[in-house]
């Protein structure tokens, strides 16, 4: 995550740099947002095939090699490509580890071990973006160069993973269809929905509306890794919070809570103001998302932990999409109205998700809190 932090900020300046437009900057990054998406189910179950080990290896460190591409002589409008393989190989990457993590851990304790997975990742995206800022002001191609060396250095220690696969995925019954997955995961999407759908509208408008409201370029900068930092301090305790007061009531509470924060921002217009709440939402919000990843691997059986992983964020990037199309297009209109449709999109994710499953909540709580 420190190479991704090191050049997906840069990126636009870098398609900028090569004569690209600003829609070719959205083009860009669009290819990698619908490239992780397809890679999610696929790499699963590839990763339930073959094992969580080579797929992460290879991904990777292939994904270390795609950095070197950017620098290729290259029309713009090549960037489209080479940025959608790259996401595919990191889409691949982070579903088997998110698998190699519920095999590696106990099934009481699966939220602590995610959020030592969300932590690291956080860590990664916060010292990333302020390295990767300094080499650029050195010189731009070399934040491409740097974060391959990252990731370099990351395949060399993947390569240290225990040998489990064939111990942990070896079972007589036969792998359930994708659509027999999806519809035991269906509360789980639902549910996180109100996550990937806030994720979306904030990647589109937090910056326009801190800027809107008189933000420098460097205090957006800044709010962005005031948000990560509870993240990254409280992950791992925040999980195991989660383990011991139920995984579905804390992902059912962190997504109201989304909904509510959501639903203020659109009448503040104090920009320390702005920033101190998000600050405090990251901190209410951190056992959120390892509550849901355990939800979902507590569901699955062990040797259809990769497919039941690239499932649920196959549908949570399908929200984070309809986040940035839906939250952007109602931000022209008024920002308060993208701020309240975060609310709504919650309050429908809680409500839909108990439809699709009653008495879901009492059952995983029950579930999640025994020894």
């Amino acid at each position: 995550m420190i190479g991704v932090g090191f050049f997906l900020p840069i990126l636009p300046l870098f398609v900028g740099s090569r004569s690209g437009s600003a829609l070719l900057v959205g083009a860009v990054f669009a290819a990698g947002l619908l490239a992780s998406a397809v890679a999610q189910y696929p790499a699963g179950a590839l990763a339930d095939r073959i094992g969580r080990r080579p797929v992460m290896v290879w991904s990777m460190g292939l994904y270390s090699v795609f950095f070197l591409l950017y620098l290729v002589p290259m029309p713009a409008w090549g960037l489209i490509g080479v940025r959608f393989v790259q996401a595919l190989l990191g889409g691949a990457y982070v579903v088997a580890a998110t698998a190699m993590v519920a095999d590696l851990s106990d099934p009481a304790q699966r939220g602590r071990a995610f959020g030592m997975l969300r932590s690291s990742d956080m860590a990664g995206l916060v010292l990333g973006p302020a390295v990767g800022g300094l080499v650029a002001s050195l010189r731009l191609d070399a934040v491409f160069a740097v974060g391959a060396c990252a990731c370099i250095g990351a395949t060399a220690l993947l390569t240290l993973l225990p040998r489990i696969e064939a111990r942990v995925h070896a079972g007589p019954d036969a792998p359930r269809r994708p659509l027999a997955i999806l519809r035991s995961l269906l509360p789980f999407v639902i549910l996180g929905s109100s996550m990937g759908y806030t994720i979306g509208t904030y990647d589109t408008t937090w910056s326009l509306y801190l800027t809107r409201q008189g933000a420098t370029p460097a205090v957006v900068g800044l709010s962005f890794t005031l948000f990560a930092l509870p993240m990254v301090l409280l992950g791992t305790a925040g999980g195991a919070w989660a383990d011991r007061a139920g995984h579905w009531r804390v992902a059912t509470v962190t997504a109201l809570l989304y909904g509510a924060f959501g639903a203020v921002y659109g009448f503040v217009t104090n920009v320390p103001a702005l920033i101190v709440l998000s600050v405090v939402e990251g901190a209410l919000i951190v056992a959120g998302n390892p509550a849901l990843t355990a939800l979902v691997s507590r569901s699955a059986p062990a040797g259809e932990q990769g497919r039941a992983q690239g499932m649920f964020r196959m549908g949570i990037t399908a929200s984070q999409v309809l986040g940035a199309l839906l939250g952007g297009a109602l931000f022209g209109v008024s920002p308060a109205l993208a701020f309240l449709a975060i609310g709504v999109a919650s309050v429908l994710a809680v409500a839909g998700s108990r439809l699709v499953q009653p008495g879901a909540g009492a059952r995983s709580s029950a579930v999640s809190a025994q020894p």
